[in-house]
């Protein structure tokens, strides 16, 4: 089923100098007691000339689906590793503000690892997340529970 932001990449692919919010609009059908999407993305409003028809939308979605689809991942990864770099961050100033050089080493490694993820075959479909060392854990574990829990669905 074609996603919302799945959609808006396929359309950009043939209208590229259109804006989604501005040019037309896409929205989807979504449980309001689960958040889950309920139909297929649609158009909902055209405001320029040449509406593609329900079957334009489909060839879009059929010649470009694949690529929407990791995109779409490729960009949720991004902002996923942006997060863990942001409390890689706090793990290096911590460890300096400590004077623990050791330790911010440690973390500088893992910041480089968090940076090169798109750089891994495979991106974005098949990767893996490189590791906190485990000198840091005890910093990182706080804030573990809470990167699982908004990772869940990526």
């Amino acid at each position: 089923m074609i996603t919302h932001d799945e959609l808006i990449f396929c359309l950009q692919q043939k209208y590229p100098n259109l804006a989604h919010g501005v040019d037309f609009w896409v929205g989807q059908e979504m449980s309001r007691d689960s958040g889950e999407q309920l139909a297929p993305a649609r158009i909902i409003a055209w405001h320029v000339e040449g509406q593609p028809t329900d079957e334009d939308v489909a060839s879009l979605v059929e010649q470009y689906g694949e690529a929407a689809t990791a995109h779409v991942l490729g960009q949720r990864a991004r902002e996923e590793r942006d997060r863990r770099l942001e409390q890689a961050d706090a793990m290096f100033y911590k460890a300096m503000d400590s004077g623990d050089t050791s330790k911010a080493q440690q973390v500088g490694k893992y910041r480089q690892a968090l940076r090169e993820v798109p750089d891994q075959p495979g991106f974005p479909t098949d990767f893996s997340w490189p590791s906190i060392p485990g000198a840091l854990s005890d910093q990182a574990s706080s804030n573990a529970v809470e990167t699982e829990t908004r990772t869940a669905g990526t």
